[in-house]
């Protein structure tokens, strides 16, 4: 469904006077949107760990953190398709309140919301409820006693655990965090010898190719991951940060790495990525074609780019503009791997 109807239910409590609208409230998982009309702007703190977002939310004029802290009189959560990482927000946002406070959550149906409002209402105890925009809203106030039990096992349940079969470890709503997806392993099996110098890996998740890479190739000097998922590059950081190799980026990938004076970068020798492609449930291959233009602008004259994508996305156009030589090295499991590489200049 169209996610600013979502917003529309969240805040139907406060529209149809169920609720009082709050002088100051935080928003967990935000976005921008006209539903948030200029005095919901001036009252929120919005929360907001996905770069992309994160960027559209300050342009757009809100207060924005990728981790809130504080006391609040009020806190709206906006639930996602992940039921850790669901659980795990409604246990923050609670303690986030202050005695008295008011949350209100809002979901699609498609997503499992009325599962998610069982639960609240189990633990916490449901104020009320609505069901509208093909979403269901519901709303708790926090007492004045201890947090409910089920709020430390919810915090737990979405800690870093270790991912299937490869020593490192991730969080839910992270993608891919129980086992190495087909897409990087494949990628990894791909990856030709002689990786060496200063290395990119562009949309880093947890950190998987860029730790195997680290493993593999002792020439490697340095290595830079590119993150989005402010989440994901704190597990990769738990992953990698013992190498003093490995840097780590909280960055739009397809908005540009960072701009820095000609005459101090250096580029890239070698570049690999696994990028996403698509925002929330909305396919969108035009993300990974910025990750094969920020690739081109990044790596050296000579260098070479690897990069795994589902094989019914449009890349190989792409790359062939950016770059003289393009070999796909194999096709398997629904994903395609290309090496590219000696960049065309313009």
């Amino acid at each position: 469904m169209n996610d600013s109807k979502i917003i529309d239910a969240l805040l139907l409590p406060f529209e149809r006077d169920l609720l009082q609208t709050p002088e100051r409230a935080f928003l967990m998982r935000a976005e921008p949107h006209e539903a948030l009309r200029e005095d919901w702007r001036s009252r929120l703190v919005c929360e907001q760990g996905f770069k992309p977002a994160y960027d559209r939310l300050v342009q757009a004029g809100f207060e924005t953190v990728p981790r809130l802290d504080g006391r609040f009189a009020a806190g709206l959560v906006l639930l996602t398709k992940h039921k850790a990482e669901n659980r795990a927000n409604m246990a923050r946002a609670w303690i986030l309140l202050e005695p008295g406070g008011v949350l209100v959550c809002c979901g699609a149906n498609a997503l499992g919301a009325a599962s998610h409002e069982r639960e609240a209402e189990r633990v916490f105890g449901l104020a009320g409820s609505l069901s509208k925009h093909q979403a269901r809203t519901f709303w708790i106030v926090r007492g004045t006693g201890a947090a409910p039990a089920e709020c430390a096992e919810w915090l737990a349940g979405a800690e870093p655990r270790p991912v299937e079969g490869c020593g490192l470890v991730a969080r839910a709503g992270c993608f891919s965090s129980d086992h190495v997806d087909k897409g990087s392993r494949l990628l990894m099996e791909c990856l030709p010898e002689g990786v060496a110098g200063r290395v990119a890996d562009l949309g880093a998740g947890w950190g998987y190719l860029s730790a195997e890479i680290l493993r593999r190739f002792p020439a490697v000097t340095g290595i830079d991951l590119y993150e989005a998922e402010a989440l994901a590059l704190e597990d990769a950081r738990s992953n990698l940060g013992d190498d003093g190799r490995a840097a780590f980026h909280w960055l739009d990938v397809g908005a540009g790495l960072p701009k820095v004076e000609p005459q101090k970068f250096e580029p890239y020798d070698w570049i690999v990525s696994n990028p996403p492609f698509h925002e929330g449930r909305k396919a969108d291959p035009a993300i990974g074609q910025g990750f094969i233009t920020a690739a081109w602008k990044a790596i050296r004259r000579r260098g070479k780019f690897v990069l795994v994508a589902n094989r019914s996305l449009p890349y190989e156009a792409e790359l062939r503009r950016r770059f003289r030589e393009v070999t796909l090295l194999r096709e398997a499991e629904g994903f395609k791997v290309y090496l590219a590489s000696n960049r065309h200049d313009k």
